[in-house]
């Protein structure tokens, strides 16, 4: 996972990690960090990033 450079790719890594958390005390801490970086967004891309982020945990979990 790249070093975010915006809150756009902050938010989808935030939750690619929410999903792809080990334990619930990370996804929680996951999803805390990800609702910071939501409220800079517009809905749309928040929507937008769900879906991304979806994406790439899916990828992550084929891959392991």
């Amino acid at each position: 996972m790249q070093k975010p450079t915006n809150h756009y790719e902050a938010l989808v890594n935030a939750l690619t990690l929410a999903i792809t958390a080990p334990t619930e005390e990370k996804k929680e801490q996951c999803v805390a960090m990800a609702e910071q970086f939501a409220v800079q967004l517009s809905e749309v891309d928040v929507a937008r990033a769900k879906k991304d982020a979806k994406k790439k945990a899916e990828q992550f979990e084929n891959d392991s």
